[in-house]
């Protein structure tokens, strides 16, 4: 399974002196003047002052001029200076992030944090800092130009009105872990034959078995597949696109039964063969009446994946109880979890019923991993 990993913490002092600081420290140790310091290197007394005050940089040119001028090397006064202009620019990007906190607050941290994608904060000017770092952009206007406005199902869609940010953040967390998994050059004949493969996995039991057999198979016909811990509230099972050349399906346990993960995948896994490139599918309730017909192949594709039409007319006709639904399970290779699952959507089962203790439930072992 993929595992999210978490970038080591880099120290940010609170207070960084000016370069000029230190120069005026060796000035008052030595008796030297800050005349005689322009004297001596050819600087103007003006210049030497603002260099002291930190109200002009000290550059590579007046380093030299240093280290000749009192024997400390000039890489010393260059890093000093590296060092309060970081500081500074960092301390300005700080005040800058304070508008960006409505931004910050729409997200769901604690749980980003839960899942491991981020580290904990409780400075909000921190947080801002790791949410701009885990979508890679320099601001909120960054984010929205890459996950509000580009053309997608779940944006167009009432439903999601207000889970943009909670959902942006799980599509991202999806390329942060695609960016680790290798995959050949997607082929749609080689994704054909894989899911038929796939298919086979159906009557397993363990996704510790079956996943990487799947992600393998996907991955060699240049899909990639992954598995991403769904966030609090978020009302999506899986989403298409394509990142780059490469087709991606990302899911989650959101119903956590084994009817539902296999119902996804082959959902996703026809909306990869429909090869619309430029469009994101999430699936979830009260997508737009455009991606409609999309959808409902969609779900044609994976119900008539998971058990063939005239297949499924003998399991009804013969008002199955959990023996009969086994025994059919068994003979067209899935587990009996998935059929319960259909007959429970069409209504041929109702949910009480005892048969509906065949589901497998998946649950999250640690993030990222079943």
């Amino acid at each position: 399974m993929n595992k999210s990993i978490t970038p080591p913490n880099t120290y940010l002092p609170d207070h960084v002196s000016p370069p000029g600081g230190t120069l005026e420290d060796v000035l008052e140790e030595r008796g030297m003047s800050q005349a005689e310091l322009a004297e001596r290197t050819g600087l103007s007394k003006k210049t030497v002052n603002l260099i002291i005050k930190g109200k002009a940089p000290l550059t590579q040119e007046s380093a030299l001029l240093f280290e000749k001028a009192l024997g400390i090397p000039a890489g010393f006064w260059i890093n000093r200076e590296k060092d309060y202009r970081e500081f500074l620019a960092r301390a300005e990007a700080r005040q800058r992030q304070t508008a960006f906190a409505e931004w910050a607050r729409s997200f769901p941290y604690a749980a980003m944090v839960n899942v491991g994608w981020l580290a904990p904060a409780t400075a909000l000017t921190e947080k801002i800092d790791r949410l701009l770092t885990f979508f890679a952009v320099a601001n909120p206007d960054g984010w929205s130009e890459l996950y509000a406005r580009p053309q997608a199902a779940f944006r167009r869609s009432a439903k999601f009105g207000n889970k943009t940010e909670v959902i942006s953040a799980w599509l991202r967390q999806g390329e942060v872990q695609a960016e680790k998994v290798r995959t050949r050059p997607y082929s749609p004949e080689a994704f054909h034959k894989a899911v038929a493969e796939i298919r086979k996995l159906c009557a397993m039991e363990n996704p510790n078995e079956f996943v990487p057999r799947m992600q393998q198979l996907c991955a060699d016909a240049g899909v990639l597949f992954l598995l991403v811990p769904e966030l609090p509230s978020m009302g999506v099972s899986g989403v298409t696109r394509w990142l780059g050349e490469r087709p991606l399906i990302q899911q989650c346990l959101r119903f956590k039964t084994n009817d539902h993960f296999w119902f996804t995948f082959f959902h996703e896994a026809r909306h990869v063969l429909q090869n619309r490139r430029r469009h994101v599918f999430i699936e979830a309730p009260g997508l737009p009446e455009e991606d409609v017909a999309h959808e409902e192949d969609a779900n044609r594709y994976a119900a008539e994946t998971l058990i063939p039409a005239k297949e499924y007319a003998d399991i009804i006709g013969k008002g199955p109880g959990t023996p009969e639904i086994r025994a059919f399970a068994r003979r067209i290779g899935v587990h009996p979890g998935i059929v319960v699952g259909r007959l429970q959507r069409d209504k041929v089962l109702a949910y009480g019923h005892p048969a509906g203790n065949l589901k497998i439930k998946f649950e999250w072992a640690t993030p990222g991993e079943l």
